[in-house]
């Protein structure tokens, strides 16, 4: 038990993190930031990791957390385990997880008080549609509100109360840019002009050739107005298409395209497997994945498509499911550069504001890290790449900190 289509958070949920959009423009918060570690597959392990994550939320001297994951069975064994590491050090929480029917807790403790349940499917049961079960704004809203509450109530905030005190203060920024795009095409040079994406050709042949974990890729747009009845290989994820502009992830200045995302799918070479963690989401297109979701493509957006044929036995590997990561990001990294020179359309500001006067709440993500089809990479070289990024699993699934600009501008890349 682990982790299916239907609740998996892809690179583009984690880029647009509904917690995190809402958190950081709640004025009456002081939003210190996310915790973010990994599920361990040993149990010492899983302590190991909620004691760091209970100390750490300690010395942030949080009053509060919303803990989220996107597993369920025995990777609930993390999530409680944190809320009760939280609770120890008198930091109430709110979880988030699916649950549903088929989701029910398999362990808990007397600090597991408050879990909102996201689940949406009305059998109550874990799906194959990408984005059907997804953590969405008003599960957002619910738990920052219940926690609130919770704060207020705690003995801990109550004693320490009478010390909150000082002015706002705007410790940190980060800008969006983003380039409109409404047509897309393959030519002889990577290109934007105007509102046009050019793709070249051949920009993914040598890369096939130099890496032989991966037989074949094949990439393609699918348009707004192109039929979405078709056949796809299981998800692997889905992606923004940003770049730098200024400064380092979690601060400055980033270019994002919009109206275009990407999407991976992948199968294997003879013998057919698709890739996945519980339950493939291979199938036609529109009844795999629920678009318009913080972790899908709008409905309105076109689709760059990555279609990957693993080598056989390669899509049950950790190293061939980041290669087909790892190209994807090369591709995007050549789009990147025509992205410097494009043409602005409007911008989106994210303000980060310590408030001393006001409680301190932060966030608990609960990642993929056991490796294969259930993994996470964070600190990539660009925005919601992996290129430069480390695994969670490689450093043992410990926790650690990230601002929430650095959150909102792709430091955390799904390998699921």
């Amino acid at each position: 038990m682990g982790l299916g289509p239907s609740i998996k958070m892809t690179t583009l949920h984690h880029y647009n993190c509904p917690i995190t959009r809402r958190l950081i423009n709640d004025t009456e918060v002081d939003f210190v930031g996310i915790i973010e570690n990994g599920v361990s597959e040993n149990f010492d392990a899983k302590v190991a990791t909620a004691v760091s994550t209970g100390e750490l939320g300690s010395e942030l001297r949080l009053d509060g957390a919303i803990v989220a994951i996107d597993g369920w069975g025995n990777h609930h064994i993390d999530f409680i385990n944190v809320i009760e590491q939280l609770g120890i050090h008198d930091i109430p929480s709110v979880g988030l997880s699916y649950i549903g029917l088929q989701g029910r807790l398999v362990a808990t403790n007397p600090y597991v008080e408050t879990i909102i349940d996201f689940n949406k499917e009305v059998s109550g049961y874990e799906s194959c549609v990408v984005g059907q079960n997804n953590l969405t704004d008003m599960d957002a809203y619910k738990a920052i509100q219940i926690l609130k509450s919770k704060v207020r109530k705690s003995f801990a905030f109550k004693k320490r109360q009478s010390e909150l005190s000082g002015t706002d203060k705007i410790i940190g920024s980060l800008r969006r840019n983003y380039i409109s795009i409404s047509t897309a095409q393959f030519g002889d040079n990577t290109s934007i002009t105007g509102e046009k994406l050019t793709i070249r050709t051949e920009i993914v042949a040598p890369l096939v050739a130099a890496e032989p974990r991966i037989r074949d890729c094949h990439i393609s747009f699918l348009l707004p107005h192109d039929s979405k009845h078709i056949h796809i290989n299981s998800n692997l994820d889905f992606m923004p298409i940003a770049c730098k502009e200024e400064g380092v992830i979690g601060m400055g200045v980033t270019r994002q395209l919009e109206g275009v995302s990407v999407m991976l799918n992948g199968v294997e070479y003879g013998s057919g497997f698709q890739p996945a963690n519980i339950g493939s989401s291979e199938g036609i297109l529109d009844e795999r994945v629920c678009f318009d979701q913080a972790g899908t493509s709008r409905s309105t957006d076109i689709i760059l498509h990555f279609d990957f044929l693993f080598e056989e036995g390669e899509g049950r590997t950790s190293e061939g499911i980041q290669a087909a990561h790892e190209m994807a990001d090369r591709v995007l990294n050549e789009i990147r550069q025509s992205m410097k020179s494009a043409s602005i359309s409007h911008s989106e500001d994210f303000i980060m504001t310590s408030r001393p006067s006001k409680m301190r709440l932060g966030l608990v993500k609960i990642c993929s890290g056991l490796g294969n089809m259930y993994d996470t990479a964070v600190f990539p070289a660009q925005p919601a790449g992996i290129l430069g990024a480390y695994t969670t699993r490689e450093k043992d699934n410990k926790p650690v900190f990230m601002t929430p600009c650095e959150v909102l501008d792709g430091e955390i890349h799904s390998l699921i």
